[in-house]
């Protein structure tokens, strides 16, 4: 019967790869620079049979069982999951679940969402060692890979094999050893960057660590068939995105699987409720795993996350989606400074229209390709320095950030590598505003570090009024600036391929004042905006050579890289709504909070971009994300909230200062907060700091309110959440989708 139903769902998945069209960056991009990233998030059908109108919307489904009443049990909760078939949810009511010591196991039955009453409504409350996890493996496979490396292969044959094999509907691993090692253990030789595409981590060759493991190279693939006794031939969607697959890095293939099925957990979801911990001590770190999992998500989720967890993590996954959630990372307000969101060993994920607040907004920990991070809100970094989104480990490679309203996006070199990622119409501010950054040293854009190469940035805009120079570089370090590369070099390591690779195209910065398309003397702005150093990378040799890129022939860009319907090659905008996307307008004011909305606002899409004007940020170039606006709105949720005792307080040139006694996280506090009890009270409303020490706390305020002594700071500002916030913007002018598709064999 699981045969039957798989059938149809191959032969589609077959097809679907097969197509071949014109992509949103045609005539920016080289070919071999991007990937198809329309791919990234849910499939449009799941194993079950179940479809999905676009990547980020789930499919229907129906209630299995009774509602679950507050109070139960993990096990309660487990049993009804198992019990339900495909494309079902376990509903729980409104109320707390106070969850000790014990797991919730999503994988119990593959196309089961565990659904709250609201995030409001249905609280988890995660004690101990408490989880969701999406995936439990219970045995593990491997074979060696002996043929099928070209890029853009859908196929591969394998020997040598341990453990069960894989079957069709399991989603697999493929790796292979950093450039220049191989054998077991990838043991075997030594680290050798050919000056082209250089995989390489945790070691002292490419980072400032160093480290062990010789292996990071990974791409995580759906499995339509598999044939033969061995050797076996396995087919599988999409197709290879790097072209550095070869035998000579003994490359393999391994898989995880279930205790309660054949193929790899597949369409599960969590949506709408409260995700809470305040000790959690679990070794792995987190509170809700979306792990070696397919076609699952999350969705509508407020995280409260404790010191000793990041709230959500996601590894080892493929086509699954993240999206509407509010995640707030650290409630303990100490300064473990956990990620809101990890992501490691996954691919084709999307990640969308979130507020990541109070932690380190995302990190990725390397393994990652052809993700998508899309419209993402991010603000009060509880770290000592600044990072907003970055990947922190090697081997991620055709990422792609659009449309995120952020302080800044690395890619670092503290773990290795990194190949062929993209900044496509981000604000990226250069810091997290309000907060006033100390001697503004700290204040930047766009950093590629050591051995990020083949990075491209295209209608982007970057900077503030402390980032005052246009470029820093390992030879000519600069602060305070808008583009930084190769910066942070390994000790006495110097990679300028960082620069003489990356590819800028469309980006509008303050230090510039204008935007810029540097390619050769015909670009528009030529002999006012650019300088001696070639911002297209047409001029590359050796081995870095296929990926040199002719300079663009057009200066209209696309709307977006991925979202359907929006990557033609010319924008159509849309300025006052009528997108058709179903998270894009926002719920501003309530006349029951979430339940009943009496004003939205829509925002201008494109939001960013140098077809953009009138927005309030950089000569109006970008305007605020959805995600953005909604947290401008949403109400305070006082439960959290913990008293402060004001001592003392001082006014001077519209900076109030407060002294107050007993102040957490002492390295870099920051973020909303209330004053009630004196002349200072706030009401109903918030202030915002600008800049705090282990005694004080500083935020604008236009006159002097008197004193302040005797009051108290409440804080932190945790907000109300219910995806219900974001609504359906119907379509308008909505340009149609692509027509004249041809199939073609590859």
């Amino acid at each position: 019967m699981r045969c039957s139903r798989l059938f149809p769902l191959i032969w589609i998945l077959l097809l679907f790869s097969t197509l071949s069209y014109g992509q949103a960056w045609s005539g920016i991009l080289a070919s071999n620079r991007a990937i198809d990233w329309s791919h990234a998030g849910l499939p449009a059908t799941l194993p079950d049979g179940e479809t999905t109108p676009n990547p980020w919307t789930p499919p229907t489904r129906t209630q299995c069982g009774s509602t679950i009443s507050a109070g139960a049990s993990a096990a309660t909760i487990n049993a009804a999951l198992a019990s339900c078939g495909f494309g079902h949810y376990v509903l729980l009511g409104a109320g707390t679940f106070t969850i000790n010591n014990a797991t919730i196991g999503m994988y119990a039955q593959s196309g089961v969402t565990l659904r709250g009453s609201g995030g409001m409504a249905t609280i988890l409350n995660l004690t101990g060692t408490s989880q969701i996890v999406f995936s439990a493996i219970a045995s593990v496979g491997s074979c060696t890979w002996n043929s099928g490396f070209s890029q853009g292969a859908t196929s591969l044959t394998m020997t040598s094999c341990t453990g069960s094999l894989p079957v069709a509907g399991q989603i697999i691993n493929l790796q292979e050893c950093d450039s220049g090692y191989s054998g077991s253990g990838c043991t075997t030789g030594s680290s050798t960057d050919i000056g082209g595409l250089y995989i390489c981590g945790d070691n002292p060759a490419c980072n400032v660590v160093g480290g062990s493991s010789n292996l990071h190279q990974q791409q995580v693939v759906y499995v339509t068939s598999i044939t033969g006794t061995g050797p076996y031939r396995v087919n599988f969607t999409p197709g290879l995105y790097l072209p550095n697959w070869a035998s000579s890095n003994s490359p393999f293939v391994n898989w995880s699987g279930s205790p309660n099925a054949s193929v790899t957990p597949f369409g599960n979801g969590l949506e709408d409720m409260t995700v809470y911990s305040a000790n959690g001590t679990d070794s792995n770190n987190y509170l809700v795993g979306l792990t070696s999992t397919y076609a699952s998500w999350v969705k509508g989720v407020r995280f409260v996350g404790s010191a000793a967890y990041e709230p959500l993590y996601v590894g080892g996954t493929k086509n699954c989606l993240v999206m509407n959630n509010y995640l707030f990372a650290d409630i303990a307000l100490d300064a473990n400074y956990p990620p809101a969101m990890q992501e490691t060993n996954s691919s084709d994920a999307l990640v969308l229209n979130n507020i990541m607040a109070s932690g380190i907004p995302w990190e990725g920990t390397g393994g990652n390709e052809g993700n998508v991070k899309a419209y993402n809100y991010t603000r009060d970094v509880f770290t000592g320095y600044y990072l907003f989104m970055f990947e922190h480990n090697a081997g991620s490679a055709f990422h792609l950030f659009e449309g995120n309203q952020t302080g800044s996006i690395e890619d670092d070199d503290v773990h290795g590598t990194h190949d062929l990622n993209t900044q496509f119409r981000n604000y990226e501010s250069g810091w997290d505003p309000p907060y006033l950054i100390p001697g503004g040293g700290l204040s930047h854009g766009i950093e590629w570090d050591a051995f990020a190469r083949f990075e491209n940035a295209i209608g982007n805009v970057v900077g503030n009024t402390l980032t005052v120079n246009y470029q820093s570089t390992y030879s000519n370090p600069l602060p305070y600036f808008i583009f930084q590369f190769d910066g942070d070099g390994p000790t006495g390591v110097a990679d300028p391929l960082v620069l003489s690779s990356s590819l800028r195209w469309g980006n509008y910065d303050n230090v510039s004042g204008a935007v810029r398309w540097c390619g050769d003397s015909s670009s528009p702005g030529w002999s006012t905006t650019c300088d001696s150093t070639s911002e297209i990378p047409t001029m590359l040799t050796g081995n870095a050579a296929p990926f040199n890129n002719t300079v663009p022939s057009t200066t209209n860009l696309p709307c977006s890289f991925f979202l359907g319907g929006y990557t033609s090659t010319t924008c159509t905008a849309h300025s006052s709504g009528g997108t058709g996307l179903n998270w894009w307008k926002v719920c501003t004011t309530w006349n029951t909070f979430p339940t009943t909305c009496a004003t939205t606002q829509t925002q201008p899409f494109p939001p960013v971009g140098p077809d953009v004007g009138g927005g309030p940020y950089l000569n109006g170039y970008a305007y605020d994300v959805p995600a953005s606006i909604a947290f401008q709105y949403l109400p305070i949720d006082t439960t959290y909230q913990k008293p402060y005792g004001i001592t003392s307080s001082g006014w001077s040139g519209g900076i109030e200062t407060l002294t107050v006694s007993g102040l957490p996280n002492t390295t870099h506090l920051m973020g909303g907060f209330q004053i009630s009890g004196s002349a200072c009270s706030t009401g109903t409303s918030e202030a915002f700091m600008i800049a705090s020490t282990s005694t004080t706390v500083m935020y604008a305020l236009a006159s002097d309110p008197g004193s302040c002594s005797g009051g108290t700071m409440l804080f932190p500002d945790v907000r109300q959440f219910d995806e219900r916030v974001y609504q359906d913007d119907s379509a308008g002018d909505r340009p149609a989708p692509p027509t004249g598709l041809s199939a073609t064999v590859q």
